[in-house]
């Protein structure tokens, strides 16, 4: 009997530890909110990867999120959890287009072409702000004590929630957003940033 005691206890012990191992620490980020947001204006050219869920009023789907920013230009690619590509939207000197489903588009609003195509609501001009936790000009914010966007409301209806902040070169980006309106909701982890 003691020794099953033990050996439990000694399980419980490995366990608790693997556990602590595992566990990223919280650093509790400081920052001057406006020179915070002053410095992520000026980050233009830079990489994510990560997930996307989408929940829509017809559609819920899961993806691997690949993002590449450079100044107003970008790439977004959504692809399978197995590695099938879905969709590849791209902005390239104010021309957007879309591969899906074997196709081409073209179209000078990404957002209304993704829509038209998938029926998936993405405000995709304002996302590669949101990702560095940049407020735009027509968005109500609200910051966190620690001078962090935390929330954003558009005229558009979207509520944003930014959460997970850590630190990635020089700076301090989310890798948690939450984007609602009452019949969308899409959920953004970011797995890895790079900044150039």
């Amino acid at each position: 009997m003691p020794f099953n005691r033990l050996r439990l206890l000694g399980c419980l012990l490995i366990v608790a530890l693997l556990n602590a191992c595992a566990t990223r620490p919280v650093v509790d980020y400081s920052v001057n909110a406006r020179q915070h947001q002053q410095q992520l204006a000026q980050l233009q050219d830079w990489r994510i990867n990560g997930k996307l869920a989408y929940k829509g009023e017809k559609e819920r789907f899961s993806a691997t999120l690949n993002w590449q920013q450079q100044d107003g230009d970008y790439s977004l690619g959504l692809s399978s959890f197995i590695g099938t590509r879905i969709l590849t939207l791209q902005k390239s000197h104010q021309l957007i287009s879309l591969e899906y489903e074997d196709r081409t588009y073209q179209h000078h609003d990404a957002s209304a072409l993704l829509y038209e195509l998938t029926g998936w609501a993405i405000p995709v001009e304002q996302i590669p702000a949101w990702l560095k936790g940049q407020v735009l000009p027509d968005n109500q914010a609200i910051f966190s004590d620690n001078g962090l966007l935390q929330q954003i409301r558009t005229p558009q209806g979207w509520q944003v929630n930014l959460s997970d902040y850590r630190q990635t070169a020089h700076y301090i980006l989310p890798y948690q957003l939450e984007l609602k309106t009452p019949s969308d909701q899409i959920k953004i982890r970011v797995d890895k940033w790079q900044v150039n």
